[in-house]
């Protein structure tokens, strides 16, 4: 059996550890603040480091030991607005438990504002190491590391459908424009104040050769909020063009209930599940597979949103009270 230190063990499993980064250029999309799914890719890096520090980075577990890395759920808190450029300031500390069988990380962000150092963000991240049955052959992990090893990351139970999958993709393309002819998708949704799409999974979206990995679903609850503004008539551009409103993220999560696989069929949708202070909206994000004719659910989680605004470039950003016509959009109205 392969033997990490009892010294490395312990760092992995119960000493803190810190890096510093720089948020993702692709994060900059609006001005210089960085996306929320950025963020995450951020904090996601960092407990990748913690495992990297001691002889463990994904690598090493995929090609030596036969397990992927899997961060299979997270909830993150976004305090203030990060930008390009900055140096953040990340810490990883540890926090499962004894009986827990995932490692379960909280990760803080740092950046500095006006001299002084300022919590951007906190988070915490649920890790798993799933075995590969695609490594022929590898070596044991310690036995310390035995109850977060699991075969299959989550297993739900599947739902029955009374609706038939339809085998026309032609319409998948138009994002949030084909719940109503799609016969799952209106089966899902109902009188749901949301929107959804079938889509198939691409590779980019996963990793190891098969699964959707968590950068994918963080890019989907992206795009759904896109889709769903758009299709009220609110739009991120118009919102930008008219207003200066920036969409603003105050906390998301989400967790897998299940894998999606690679080139499956995949319904996305959002819900606005309610509105408060006229300020923030929170929107549930699930994702389904339809296999056997049942429905499975392969993900959920759920996101908070605002909008952001400056009375000069040089001024700080200020939260915005939504308008009539955002509320009506919001609510469906």
């Amino acid at each position: 059996m392969t033997t990490l230190s009892d010294v490395a063990l312990k760092k992995l499993l119960n000493e803190p550890s810190s890096v510093t980064m720089r948020p993702p250029y692709e994060g900059g999309n609006i001005n210089t603040a960085i996306g929320f799914k950025c963020v995450n890719y951020l904090l996601e890096a960092a407990v990748l480091d913690h495992f990297r520090a001691v002889g463990l980075g994904a690598s090493e577990l995929y090609l030596v030991h036969g397990v992927n890395f899997d961060v299979a759920g997270l909830e993150t808190r976004l305090h203030t607005v990060l930008t390009l450029d900055d140096d953040v300031l990340l810490e990883v500390t540890p926090k499962t438990k004894d009986t827990d069988t995932a490692m379960v990380f909280a990760v803080t962000a740092t950046v500095e504002r006006d001299g002084a150092p300022k919590k951007a963000v906190s988070s915490k991240l649920r890790v798993l190491l799933r075995r590969d049955s695609n490594v022929d052959s590898s070596e044991p992990l310690p036995a310390e590391l035995g109850r977060f090893l699991v075969d299959r990351l989550a297993t739900a139970e599947p739902t029955a459908l009374a609706a038939t999958p339809s085998d026309d993709f032609a319409g998948a393309l138009h994002r949030g424009e084909n719940s109503d002819t799609d016969p799952v998708l209106a089966e899902i949704i109902g009188d749901d104040n949301a929107v959804g799409w079938k889509w198939r999974v691409p590779y980019y979206y996963c990793h190891f050769t098969e699964r959707m990995q968590m950068s994918g679903y963080l890019r989907q609850m992206e795009e759904a909020k896109h889709v769903f503004v758009a299709s009220r008539g609110i739009s991120i551009k118009r919102m930008l063009n008219e207003r200066g409103w920036i969409p603003v993220v105050t906390q998301c999560k989400i967790h897998f209930t299940d894998e999606t696989i690679m080139e499956e069929d995949l319904y996305t949708v959002y819900t606005v599940e309610s509105v408060f202070k006229d300020m923030l909206y929170t929107s549930r994000v699930d994702f389904y597979v339809v296999r056997d004719g049942a429905l499975v659910q392969t993900a959920t989680g759920s996101i908070t949103h605002g909008y952001c605004h400056k009375e000069s470039p040089e001024a700080e950003w200020q939260m915005t009270v939504f308008d009539d016509e955002v509320l009506r959009a919001l609510r469906g109205e």
